[in-house]
């Protein structure tokens, strides 16, 4: 039996894959047409290397939702715009239901998930009935429970239907006035919140990939088409790889479910948690012979609300613990029917006394990532990012020796776990792998020698590196040599220069007129003396009166310049000489 899951077990790398794909898809348009040259189309080419690890997600979705993405992507301000109304949203619904119990407010957000279903419960609030069959839509071990928690809290319920209400009226008038595909996108996106997101996350690249989807819509398509085939068959192989391997090994199947538990229990879930979801109560399925396809579109949490604040890492579907470990709970016993997902590779690989407790299954991992270096899924992921942060200290060969890959890893994990517990017990005293396995080589000498092969491989991906980069960069202009320096010679004491010399006295420059300086700032009465004292020595001197200038001549004027005679205005007489006795008369002088 082959099953094909489109599932949201990779949702931690749906981000990388997501712009491998935006990338890949811009590459491969420019590949089709003459608008880039040679060295562009290798730029782009070494950009989409570059995020080759984190490869194929969102080409595994149906047709039908690739369509949409593509849509979507021609419309960024809707995005926005969405994202937006989510946060306000989600705010508000977690203010409704912020008081109650944890079990209450999953049912809150569980019941969410169903479209229409708290209206539907709201509308039948008085007939017990209606409720219990629109209950129906749950697991059936959840639906007594979900019956109390209605009749005790239909208040809170119609609050929330006003509020989904609400929220369906704003995007509604969001949309409203753009084309109808880019409405029916949207719609089904609504479905998809992780797509949303990632669309949202990364606007740079989605707006690359809209602008390309306008220019060449034809070709961008069929390349989508092509490697959804070759993606979907590249994984199928692998599952079947994995599948195999842990099967036939019962030590590693059971350090699988150990590891698993472990994660559940530091994560805060418990045995029940999501046991009997409607995406595994038809058990039947697996005794089928058909192919099966579970799509991964499967009941998410609503967008406009998100997930449960208390899950550990973004989680729109509420899948089981064990079921990011990528196996079921069967009559039969465990069956493996995926990879675990990257959030438990991740997990996994964070704590490096798992490579010696559960160093079987540490093993399998490696081994995976080794037959499988060019995959873009979880297993391969997880160690790869592991190897990439541990590069100075790990090389290819600790990682590729068969035959001692067991004891290398349990050796690294006793090694890293003796190094965070030295920097535990000397906080402000950390030290690195590096500087740790300096002080401790004799205690770690399959981890020495690794050190010394990795600084290799380090220099060889760097020389990889330069030989990608030399495909679309201008080499070095060759230049000519510069010329020598000229020799040395002694330097001259330096010399005081001598003292300076007043300059000569010389004849002054004829004045101009300057504006004067400011005054600076004073009180009022200050400033009006101030004022008062230059008006008194810019103003001109008053004009002595007639009798002063009579009685006083002034000096006589030098040789060289004659006086001008007095001009008299006419029709009036010279004003007569002053007497010394006051007249008697005040007759007028004009008069007669």
């Amino acid at each position: 039996m082959t099953l094909i899951l489109y599932v949201n077990q990779f949702d931690a790398t749906m981000k990388f894959i997501f712009r491998l794909l935006l990338l890949g898809t811009v590459l491969t348009v420019f590949n089709g047409t003459s608008v880039f040259a040679q060295t562009d189309e290798a730029l782009l080419r070494d950009l989409a290397e570059e995020n080759k690890k984190s490869v194929e997600a969102l080409v595994l979705y149906p047709s039908e939702t690739r369509m949409a993405i593509l849509e979507a992507t021609k419309y960024p301000e809707i995005l926005i715009k969405m994202q937006d109304l989510r946060e306000k949203t989600s705010a508000a619904f977690r203010t409704l239901i912020e008081d109650f119990p944890r079990t209450t407010q999953a049912f809150f957000y569980d019941i969410n998930r169903y479209s229409g279903l708290t209206e539907t419960l709201v509308q039948a609030k008085n007939d017990p009935a209606t409720i219990r069959k629109a209950l129906e839509a749950l697991p059936e071990n959840k639906r007594s429970e979900a019956f109390g928690i209605v009749d005790r809290q239909m208040p809170t319920l119609v609050q929330i239907n006003t509020l989904n209400q609400t929220t369906q009226r704003t995007f509604e008038r969001l949309i409203a006035g753009y084309p109808a595909p880019a409405q029916g996108a949207f719609e089904h996106l609504l479905g998809l919140p992780e797509v949303i997101d990632l669309l949202n996350e990364d606007l740079r690249f989605t707006l690359i990939v809209g602008e390309t989807y306008k220019e060449n819509p034809v070709r961008v398509i069929q390349q989508m088409d092509s490697l959804n085939l070759v993606v979907a068959r590249s994984h199928a192989e692998e599952l079947d790889n994995w599948k195999t391997t842990i099967e036939n090994d019962p030590e590693a199947k059971a350090e699988l479910q150990s590891a698993a538990k472990e994660y559940a229990k530091e994560n805060g879930y418990g045995a029940e948690d999501y046991y009997s979801d409607d995406l595994y109560n038809d058990r039947n399925d697996y005794d089928r012979d058909e192919e099966i396809i579970v799509h991964h579109y499967y009941h998410p949490f609503s967008y406009w609300y998100g997930y449960p604040y208390w899950e550990p890492f973004p989680r729109w579907r509420p899948y089981p613990w064990w079921w990011d470990w990528g196996y079921n709970y069967q009559p039969y016993g465990v069956v493996i029917v995926y990879l675990p997902s990257y959030y438990c590779m991740n997990w996994y690989f964070e704590h490096p006394n798992h490579h010696y407790h559960y160093n079987r299954l540490s093993t399998h991992f490696v081994e995976h990532y080794n037959g499988h270096r060019h995959s873009g899924t979880s297993v391969s992921m997880g160690v790869h990012d592991w190897h990439q942060r541990n590069g100075t200290i790990i090389s290819e060969e600790f990682l590729g020796d068969k035959k001692h890959l067991s004891g290398n890893l349990k050796e690294y994990g006793r090694f890293e776990q003796g190094r965070r517990d030295y920097n535990t017990k000397n906080p402000r005293n950390t030290v690195t792998p590096e500087v740790y396995l300096e002080r401790n080589k004799q205690k770690y000498p399959d981890i020495d020698r690794s050190r010394t092969a990795a600084k290799s491989d380090l220099q060889r991906a760097d020389e990889v590196k330069r030989a990608k980069r030399s495909d679309w960069a201008p080499p070095k202009a060759k230049t000519q040599p510069e010329p020598a320096p000229a020799p040395k010679t002694e330097r001259p004491a330096r010399q005081q220069p001598p003292p300076m010399q007043p300059p000569a006295k010389t004849e002054p420059p004829a004045k101009r007129e300057t504006v004067p300086t400011r005054p600076p700032r004073t009180r009022p009465e200050e400033a009006r003396e101030y004022n008062r004292q230059k008006w008194e020595e810019i103003k001109p001197a008053p004009k002595p009166p007639q009798e002063t200038r009579r009685s006083n001549p002034p000096a006589p004027a030098p040789k060289q310049q004659t006086a001008k005679p007095q001009q008299v205005t006419p029709r009036s007489k010279p004003a007569p000489a002053p007497n010394k006795e006051a007249p008697k008369s005040t007759k007028s002088r004009g008069a007669g």
